[in-house]
């Protein structure tokens, strides 16, 4: 769901003026440098010196190190579960595919291979979309979420097998090309691709190429042997990974305050009385950047609700 005016500005500007109609004092531009037990409360101190006394503290830092949130949660004992980026595109070093930039494809499947990772669990079915450096879309995104540790243990250095054709096995694809051969001869092999298919143009002239058709090849002259390779390629193209989009496009980040530590219907903290979490300090991540916003919205109004409650206040 979006406001109707298609801005961010309008979540920002409703939840500020919410703040103000319900009396909330804000400070900015003061960094809180320490938060330990003080009698049935929290003390807060601030990097001008100065500090406030709490009967509750929500902590809502988000998913960075450098903001603060998860050194202060574990400085009140709680575990922080080591944090490595989540929902991220592929770099794929291989300039030929660059070319491909713009080109999608729904569906595809897409598996990761290489030593250390676990290719049976890494796999996903969506979108995908080529970039100027590699690959991204939902199905890419998505798988970058389920193995977002596994990547992370080997530097993003993998192979990506794609299968462009997941309705069809590899026998059904060997079998469209070869029919595609008979009724249409003397057309180009890279020019002329099948349209029962459904590929992308440049995708198609990209594959063929890689499967060392000639140039001026027609169908009558493919022979069987480089058929099946072509047919093989569309059921599993391997892209070398080689690292992943930067910091600053990042959407989410994997880890943080271990789950089990917070009371999920209030998002209290079970380590430490008078602490609530939100957000992304804790260890929660989800396949689309959505549904993390969700989990910020959701887990932020569990948190208030719970705070005003044991505050005595009406929420």
């Amino acid at each position: 769901m979006f406001p109707v005016t298609d801005s961010s500005a309008t979540i920002v500007e409703c939840l500020q003026r919410a703040a103000r109609e319900a009396g909330v004092e804000v400070r900015t531009r003061r960094g809180v440098t320490m938060l330990e037990r003080s009698g049935a409360g929290l003390r807060a101190t601030l990097d001008d010196g100065t500090t406030l006394e709490a009967g509750g503290v929500l902590l809502a830092t988000g998913g960075v190190e450098k903001a603060g949130g998860h050194a202060l949660a574990r400085s009140l004992g709680h575990e922080i579960l080591p944090l490595v980026p989540s929902l991220f595109t592929f770099n794929v070093p291989d300039p030929a595919w660059h070319e491909l930039a713009g080109v999608a494809v729904d569906p595809v499947i897409v598996r990761v291979h290489g030593d250390g990772l676990p290719t049976k669990k890494l796999t996903n079915r969506g979108a995908l979309l080529f970039t100027h450096w590699g690959v991204s879309g939902p199905g890419v995104l998505k798988l970058s979420a389920l193995g977002a540790r596994d990547m992370h243990g080997v530097n993003y250095r993998f192979e990506l097998g794609v299968d462009w054709l997941p309705a069809m096995d590899a026998e059904s694809v060997d079998a469209t090309l070869s029919a595609w051969a008979e009724s249409n001869p003397r057309k180009n092999v890279v020019g002329a691709r099948p349209t029962a298919l459904g590929l992308p143009r440049r995708l198609w002239e990209e594959l063929a190429r890689r499967t060392e058709v000639p140039a001026d090849g027609r169908w009558a002259e493919l022979g069987k042997k480089p058929r099946r390779r072509l047919a093989g390629l569309l059921k599993d193209t391997r892209l070398p990974v080689d690292g992943k989009s930067t910091n600053k496009d990042e959407f989410v980040t994997c880890g943080g305050v271990a789950l089990r530590e917070v009371d999920l219907k209030t998002m209290a903290s079970r380590v430490c009385p008078g602490l609530y979490l939100a957000g992304e300090v804790l260890d929660i991540d989800g396949v689309t950047g959505g549904f993390n916003f969700q989990a910020a919205w959701t887990t932020g109004r569990l948190a208030g609700l719970a705070l005003a409650e044991a505050g005595g206040r009406q929420p």
